[in-house]
């Protein structure tokens, strides 16, 4: 028989998890286990209720399931304890409490199909999902969200892909990292300062911990924080909190990105609003003589009052050449649960545009969470449960930037799992990154899948491609020039800069990666560009490919352009000329794209002087309005008609007789380089 004559406090369980909004329990002093016999029913509901209600998953599940016990027959409280369970991430517990409340009454709660599936997913039971999957769209049509029409569409698309990935080889080897990083409770967001240094967030506690609401006002609870490992060997091992003005014990902390610079740091700091919810926000610290600087942080625009924004990651506009600034937001006016944004930054002035939605290539009506841009590929990765994948948050990455995106990729079997795969990144040399997963494997507190632990992992198929060779004048090598490496679109309408490498030497050296269109470009003063498209996307096993460039000066005297031709007395260009422009005239100046060029026509010393003037400036006059036509700028083309005035070959003989080979070599279009643009940032 309970007792009601005992003081009763009420318990919290502290069990902080990072969940994709970065919910956590509440908890207050340490305490023993709640002895459930010496609290009424009626007690165990309020406090149930009362824990629903402000968010605090573990306690709610606590005095639910013993609430359930009691009342084994009350079907809403028996699917409350079914969602918690799934929420907690305890799938097979999950399961069983869902497959309870549709045995007691399947009408009374249709939703439960739905989430019995996602669960049974979790489990690798893709065949069981996909029945209930289809058990629920039949039995959601009374349901007033679109969203679980959409989300149930591709529930069964992604019981069918997982279906067909089973006998899948290995992709890639997936290390789960020792207990120098990985505690019992979360690890989350690592990415690599440098190639020897790891900033990851944690919760660094080593047990279950029942706490005391009662002393809330007098007690400091733990809170995730940042934390640095350094790579001894081939091993990471943790060397403490994360030194400046980031950890603040009152609330929790993580989600650290560094810019292009690496002389600011943004982060993530958490914690409840006054009705529960949990709040994150995005801060920044730059780096300064001393250190790194008082944290700030981002303006109202960035930072909703009442919304998440968080999980932050760099990106750039590779057209102005500034950073983007993706993160994940649940704010009015996107597509799901949770959505990836981003905002531009403004260099001059230090400031962040109004953001944007990803769009509907990236977002969904589930969740998109913990984006990773990796520049050199032009690649977003980020994890979804609302892109066709094998269970849970899966990874995706997808060529582009802002809202214009190519085509999904899921990074498959082994970097995903049937659980929970976020926080995907890459090292410096694309062969391997880290990630963060609750997959079966990792540190058990309450259930196998309850946890968040760091894992590393390397590409077991990684294709390594070098691109080499000299640069070369002639048969001199040259020194002091630049190589830039653009990736191209796939209606190569558009290319993105990668990197610009100034070098010293005649030798390059050049990493690309599979699967890619590239074009890669060497710039010289006082030569004109060596430009050239080059792709892996069919390239298979690693291999070097050796291209010596060879790059021609600007001559300071007018070049002669061959099969440059017009129809006879006329400035009407033919077939075979305007093919010559196509091929050499038109992509030297979109290899060029600065140079500004006198376009000069010549004519032998047929007809009047006058006449042939009046022709030649027609003439020189049509290869530019058809250079125009195709999209070169007004601005850099410029036209004069000579005549006969500047003869490269005599006209006649000496006996004065009519001399045909010289005529037509002095029948001819010259292009002069005669000034450069100067190509400045977009406004």
């Amino acid at each position: 028989m309970r007792s009601i004559l005992n003081p009763f406090r009420k318990y919290s369980w502290l069990f902080i998890l990072w969940f994709i909004m970065g919910e956590s329990s509440l908890g207050f002093a340490q305490y023993a286990k709640p002895d459930l016999q010496e609290i009424s029913l009626k007690e165990i509901k309020g406090i149930a209720k009362n824990a629903l209600r402000t968010g605090d998953t573990y306690t709610a599940l606590f005095y639910y399931e013993a609430w359930a016990n009691e009342k084994p027959k009350d079907v809403k409280v028996v699917y409350q304890t079914a969602e918690l369970y799934r929420e907690s991430r305890n799938y097979l517990k999950a399961e069983e409490w869902y497959l309870k409340s549709l045995e007691m009454d399947a009408e009374k709660e249709p939703r439960a199909f739905f989430y019995l599936a996602k669960v049974q997913m979790s489990l690798k039971k893709y065949k069981e999902a996909k029945e209930n999957f289809l058990v629920f769209k039949k039995k959601s049509a009374d349901l007033k969200d679109p969203a679980y029409r959409r989300l149930t569409k591709n529930g069964l698309l992604s019981c069918d892909y997982a279906l067909q990935q089973t006998d899948s080889s290995k992709s890639s080897a997936v290390k789960h990292l020792d207990a120098s990083i990985n505690k019992a409770h979360i690890e989350f967001s690592p990415f690599l300062y440098d190639e020897e240094t790891l900033i990851f967030g944690s919760l660094r506690e080593s047990n279950l911990n029942f706490y005391d609401v009662e002393l809330q006002d007098s007690l400091k609870l733990p809170t995730r924080k940042l934390y640095v490992a350094k790579k001894e060997g081939d091993k990471w091992t943790a060397k403490g909190e994360l030194n400046g003005p980031f950890n603040d014990a009152s609330v929790n902390l993580g989600n650290a990105a560094i810019n292009l610079n690496k002389d600011r740091i943004y982060f993530t700091k958490c914690a409840k609003n006054w009705y529960g919810k949990m709040i994150c926000h995005l801060y920044y610290s730059d780096k300064g003589n001393k250190g790194w600087k008082a944290a700030v942080k981002m303006n109202e625009l960035i930072n909703l009052s009442n919304y998440t924004t968080t999980q932050v990651t760099i990106g750039k506009d590779f057209k102005k050449n500034t950073e983007l600034i993706y993160f994940v937001s649940d704010r009015p006016g996107g597509k799901g649960d949770l959505d990836v944004w981003y905002t531009e930054h403004d260099p001059r002035k230090n400031t962040f545009k109004e953001p944007r939605n990803a769009g509907s290539k990236i977002n969904t009506a589930g969740k998109e969470t913990t984006p990773y841009y990796d520049i050199e590929t032009h690649r977003l990765y980020f994890s979804s449960d609302g892109h066709p994948g094998i269970g849970g948050l899966d990874v995706f990455n997808a060529i582009g930037e802002k809202r214009k995106w190519e085509q999904l990729t899921n990074m498959e079997r082994d970097i995903n799992s049937p659980a929970d795969d976020l926080y995907f990144s890459l090292n410096e040399s694309k062969k391997g990154g880290f990630l963060v997963s609750n997959r079966i494997g990792g540190e058990a507190l309450l259930s196998p899948t309850c946890c968040d632990d760091v894992y590393a992992f390397s590409f077991n198929k990684f294709i390594d491609i070098q691109y080499a060779g000299r640069v070369m004048d002639s048969l001199d090598c040259l020194k002091n020039y630049v190589v830039s490496m653009y990736i191209q679109d796939s209606s190569k309408t558009e290319k993105y800069l990668v990197k610009r490498i100034e070098m010293d030497d005649c030798n390059y050296t050049l990493q690309l990666q599979q699967g890619m269109r590239y074009v890669i470009e060497v710039e010289k003063e006082g030569y004109f560009n060596y430009v050239e498209e080059v792709s892996t996307e069919n390239i298979i096993s690693s291999t070097r490919i050796e291209k010596d460039v060879s790059i021609q000066k600007i001559p300071e005297q007018p070049m002669v352009l061959p099969n440059i031709l017009y129809e006879f007395n006329s400035a009407a260009l033919t077939a075979e000329s305007m093919e010559t422009i196509d091929n050499y005239l038109y992509k030297l100046l979109i290899d060029n794209p600065n140079i500004i060029v006198l376009l000069a026509a010549h004519t032998d010393s047929k007809g009047s002087e006058a006449y042939n003037l009046n022709l030649s400036q027609k003439r020189a006059a049509s290869v530019v309005n058809y250079l125009i036509k195709k999209g070169i700028s007004r601005e850099r083309l410029k036209s004069k008609g000579f005549g006969e005035s500047k003869p490269i070959a005599p006209n006649t003989h000496p006996d004065g007789s009519d001399n045909p080979e010289g005529r037509s070599k002095n029948r001819r279009t010259e292009l002069e380089v005669i000034g450069k643009l100067k190509i400045g940032i977009e406004e």
